[in-house]
Order: structure tokens, then C-alpha cells, then sequence
């Protein structure tokens, strides 16, 4: 696809009209093609631009000195990653970013896109603070599910959010089992052990990453 039209389809670049579109276009860098399981950032790199993942997934995680990883989201393109970091003004990144299959990222220079007198600045701006304060959202979210005290609160706290955000009882998860446990923080049995017990107290069914609320 071109550039312009994959541009178009991003929420950073809502409403920019064809000549805004060109004024972005020289902050960009080219487009990137990652490999699953690619380092895009590590802890404590260093951040000049931020990240537009275009096709693909990539994984927002940390891990702590015993070796243990948590998810702390799961990207989907079209998004953004890093730009909390770069904007807060903090120049090492706190987490890893890494692809979870192949994935196409370009890069924006926002400092240096910043620094200029451009037409499309202000529209750039607004879309970022509606991004910002939708993750923001997320991120309380998120928080409410780790501060909930048993495994069990957890999985249906997570499933009844899943369902709600996808208008339907039935639905298919962006993570795997192992993933799933570390984005809520589990270990990985006792999150299967817990699913199983729900399966049969016929709470939900589910086979593979596919769940369904009973």
C-alpha cells in the first residue's frame, strides 16, 4: 500500500489534508521490516523517535532480575508505542518493545516535527492527546485488574473486559496461554488450572486462544 494511504488510515494523522500529509512525510523514516520475536527497543535504550507499528503486532513488557516477563500490553497496528516515553520528555525507555510475528514500523522524528513551523503541527498535536488519554484509560484499566487479590478475579475481570470491548460473548484473544499469564501476571499453570475449574463450573468454554462467556 502507499505511504500516504497507510498514513491516512492512522489516528495520528486524522483530518490532515494532502499537503499536511507531506509536511509528516519528511519526519518519517522508512518503513521497517521486523521479524517475529525482533527487539525494537530494550530497557534503558535511548529514545529519539517514536514507533508507528503499520502491519503487525508487537509486545510492551518488562522483566525483573529474577527473569520473570510481564506483558503489559499487546499492540495491533495501526498504533503507536514509545510516544508516552519521548513526550514525557524521558530519555530512556522503562520496558521492552518486541514483535510478536512480522511487522512493518516506521519511525517519527515528533521533536524535530515539533521544532518546525508547519501546517499540520497543531492537527498532529490534538490527535496524540486523544491517543494519550484513550492508553491512559487503558492503563487504569489495567492497574484495576493487577491490584484484584486472586488468580480466579483476575481471568474473569480480563474475559468480561475482552467481551465488552468486543460487543459479543464470544471472542478470540490476542494472546496465547503463556502470554495470557504474563499480562496478567500469573504463573502459567496456575492460570490453566484456574481456566479449567471455570470451564467446568460452566462459567466459559474456550479451545486454543477462542473463549466463550457462559
Amino acid at each position: 500500500m502507499e505511504l500516504s494511504k497507510m498514513l491516512k488510515n492512522l489516528k495520528l494523522f486524522n483530518n490532515l489534508n494532502d499537503f499536511e500529509l507531506e509536511e509528516v512525510k519528511n519526519f518519517l523514516s522508512d518503513i521497517k521490516v521486523y521479524k517475529n520475536k525482533t527487539t525494537i527497543f530494550n530497557v534503558g535504550d535511548d529514545i529519539n523517535n517514536f514507533g508507528i507499528l503499520l502491519s503487525g503486532q508487537v509486545e510492551l513488557e518488562v522483566d525483573d532480575d529474577f527473569g520473570n516477563k510481564t506483558i503489559l500490553s499487546k499492540l495491533t497496528a495501526p498504533a503507536l508505542f514509545a510516544e508516552s516515553v519521548l513526550i514525557s520528555g524521558v530519555k530512556e525507555i522503562p520496558l521492552s518493545v518486541v514483535t510478536s510475528g512480522d511487522a512493518e514500523i516506521i519511525f517519527f522524528d515528533y521533536n524535530s516535527f515539533l521544532a518546525k513551523n508547519l501546517k499540520s503541527k497543531e492537527k498532529v498535536k490534538d490527535n496524540l492527546i486523544k491517543i494519550l488519554a484513550g492508553k491512559n484509560l487503558f492503563m487504569r484499566d489495567k492497574l484495576n485488574l493487577l491490584t484484584l487479590p486472586t488468580a480466579r478475579a483476575k481471568i474473569l475481570y480480563y474475559l468480561s473486559n475482552e467481551a465488552r470491548k468486543k460487543g459479543s460473548k464470544y471472542f478470540t484473544l490476542d494472546f496465547n496461554i503463556t502470554e495470557l499469564a504474563q499480562y496478567l501476571n500469573l504463573n502459567r499453570s496456575s492460570l490453566s488450572r484456574e481456566l479449567s475449574k471455570l470451564k467446568k463450573e460452566g462459567l466459559i468454554d474456550y479451545h486454543n486462544k477462542t473463549f466463550r462467556i457462559l
